[in-house]
């Protein structure tokens, strides 16, 4: 009874497995002439019926001097259960990708799939021997493998004394190691219980005199097949720049000086614009000063902790001024306000976001039909950001059409050059340059000015009036802390908790002020990725870890 009780739970056992790779032996030899051959012999057991199985082994990997290495892998067998077996071979990303079964047939159960083929440059030189730094088992395998095998072969010439081997096993980055020993003249060594995502790295050197590494001429001309189109960046690069010379280079800003009033007819976030082309979160901030300032707006601090340093949130309280508004002023307004009384900074989280555009597009406008840029900044930008879109989807069309990564690269790395010109070709007109001139100056002023000598009465009217440009231009806690010890409390317009006022420190406010008002305005959900893979480095000297060498990859069933 107890034995059929054993028997029944081996059956259930098996019955349960699910879709897993049972025995994967991976053979590596190298030979004297420097090409590595490979075999691979991969038992999967399929639960549900299949075609078959997808191979990917990295090919195509990225030096960190920018060079484009690529292995020349040659394939031989392709087989199953010892028999030949239909396959299509292709590249995909930097993958060579075997996609091995019938597709108008299926299989289930045990198929033993055996892979053959060899490898030039996969040897590399380092300190004087010559090292093999192979993903033997690959870490991208999406299935289980209950039992992984890894031999290497070294040419017969070469002593045991004289090899080095250290293996690695687990997920992408482990320095768990592995044994390697020697058996039958074989470096041999075996790991169970392999998860998906888990695999197995080797890394042997020998003596470099006993294996043929490629001549210098061979590198090179591998090199040219490698990176035959690096030159077409640079061509790009010289076009772009005599297109800049041409059409987006500025008039010459003549000798600056300090300008002790604002440019008339240009608001703080114009100002903003004016000095680097582009409308930066301190150009937002420096329109809600400004339109409190003019007296259109109040700001009220509030402080969820009594004990904290800064204000937890602002209140924005609708007023109504005399002064006259920009455009961009009372459009920002609009946004902030509506037709409410008053608004929490926080509240605009999520909401404004999608007005921000529009905002920004008003300012640039107004300032190209004024006459200050040939043409609009943000749309002069966006002709060259669409330019290199457009030319890095051409990279990936022509290296499809042509099978020419290279090709592919060298065009893409021409789209990144024309990103790289695009934010310096909007132009300003001579108008535009004057008035450039007349914004520096401004700065200027507000780092040199002496506003001890202003009268009394006038300081208030004078802080007030250049503080939103201050904002603008970068100077907030120099322009207030000018006037420490000079100004009593905080304009009438601004209400918060200060037990002693402090111009300098209503300065720090105002920058939390346009750090929280700007973050709610474009808050927005945002996602990363990122990659793996060899870089070029040994696997030796602590530096080894799985999935770091060559090769490798993994699978899946199809």
């Amino acid at each position: 009874m107890r034995r059929v009780a054993v028997l029944l739970l081996i059956a259930i056992s098996l019955l349960c497995t699910g879709e897993e790779i049972r025995d994967y032996l991976v053979r590596a030899e190298i030979g004297e002439d420097g090409v590595v051959a490979v075999t691979e012999e991969i038992r999967v057991y399929f639960d549900v019926a299949r075609h078959g199985i997808y191979r990917e082994i990295p090919i195509s990997y990225r030096l960190p001097t920018g060079e484009r290495y690529r292995l020349r892998v040659t394939v031989g067998d392709v087989l199953a259960d010892g028999g030949s077996v239909p396959y299509r071979q292709y590249t995909e990303g930097e993958n060579l990708v075997l996609k091995i079964g019938d597709p108008d047939r299926t299989v289930r159960g045990d198929v033993l799939y055996t892979i053959r083929y060899r490898v030039a440059r996969a040897l590399r030189a380092y300190d004087g021997e010559v090292e093999l730094y192979w993903n033997a088992i690959g870490i991208d395998w999406a299935m289980p493998i209950a039992r992984a095998r890894v031999e290497v072969i070294v040419p017969a010439t070469i002593s045991p004394t004289d090899v080095q081997v250290t293996g690695y096993r687990g997920y992408y980055g482990s320095q768990t190691l592995l044994l390697l020993l020697w058996k039958d003249g074989t470096l041999a060594g075996e790991a169970v219980g392999l998860r998906p995502k888990e695999g197995i790295t080797i890394a042997v050197r020998v003596p470099k005199g006993a294996v043929r590494l490629p001549g210098a001429w061979q590198g090179f001309l591998w090199f040219l097949q490698d990176n035959l189109y690096a030159g077409i960046p640079i061509l790009v690069f010289l076009g772009m720049f005599i297109l800049w010379w041409k059409r987006g280079r500025d008039p010459k800003v003549e000798t600056v000086a300090p300008e002790f009033r604002a440019p008339e007819g240009i608001g703080p976030a114009e100002a903003g614009v004016l000095l680097d082309n582009r409308v930066d979160p301190r150009d937002f901030a420096a329109g809600i000063l400004s339109m409190a300032t003019k007296g259109w707006l109040k700001i009220r601090e509030v402080w969820a902790d009594e004990k904290a340093r800064e204000p937890h949130d602002f209140d924005l309280l609708a007023a109504e001024g005399t002064a006259r508004l920009t455009s961009y002023e009372k459009a920002l307004r609009k946004a902030l306000l509506g037709d409410a009384a008053e608004r929490k900074v926080s509240d605009l989280k999520y909401k404004l976001y999608e007005k921000m555009p529009g905002l920004s597009t008003r300012l640039y406008m107004g300032l190209t039909e004024a006459g200050y840029y040939v043409g609009n900044p943000d749309r002069v930008r966006g002709l060259y950001y669409g330019l290199a879109l457009g030319t890095i989807v051409l990279a990936g069309v022509l290296g499809f059409f042509t099978s020419s990564l290279y090709l592919g690269l060298a065009i893409g790395v021409s789209g990144l050059v024309v990103l790289a010109f695009a934010p310096v070709m909007p132009k300003r007109t001579g108008k535009g340059t004057l008035a450039l001139r007349q914004v520096l100056g401004l700065g200027e002023y507000i780092r040199r000015a002496e506003v001890g000598r202003i009268e009394f009465a006038a300081r208030e009217q004078h802080f007030d009036e250049l503080l939103p440009y201050a904002m603008a231009l970068g100077l907030t806690e120099l322009w207030t802390k000018k006037f420490d010890g000079l100004l009593a409390k905080a304009p009438d317009w601004y209400e918060g908790r200060f037990p002693t006022f402090a111009p300098y420190w209503f300065g720090t406010r105002l920058l939390t002020l346009q750090h929280s008002a700007y973050s709610a305005a474009t808050a927005a959900p945002r996602s990363a990725q990122s990659g793996r893979g060899w870089s070029g480095g040994s696997g030796f000297g602590g530096r080894g870890f799985s999935g770091g060498g060559m090769g490798g990859g993994g699978g899946r069933s199809w």
